[in-house]
């Protein structure tokens, strides 16, 4: 699952956006918790800051191209996604 730093922080105007997101992280760690003598790997990730439309939109005088593209974090969402990974109800944070 992704998250985002807005889970934790109190920004006019993104209220709905943060309740959301706080929302989700508290059903992702409830979800570890009730599969975790299942196989199932339950894990929420904080990409940081990347040149996504929603970012474009959300702060269009911002220079996008000064900013990881979405494929630069790609390889810990297959990482996470491996029957390999043995790491669940963490919340991976990449960016800033």
């Amino acid at each position: 699952f992704v998250t985002a730093p807005a889970a934790h922080e109190t920004t006019p105007f993104w209220g709905a956006y943060a309740a959301s997101k706080a929302a989700l992280e508290r059903m992702v760690f409830a979800y570890a918790a009730e599969v975790a003598h299942s196989p199932l790997k339950v894990n929420l990730v904080e990409p940081g800051l990347l040149a996504t439309h929603m970012r474009a939109a959300a702060f269009p005088a911002e220079d996008a191209s000064l900013l990881p593209r979405p494929e630069a974090v790609a390889p810990v969402f297959v990482e996470l996604a491996s029957a390999d990974c043995a790491q669940s109800g963490q919340r991976r944070q990449l960016g800033s």
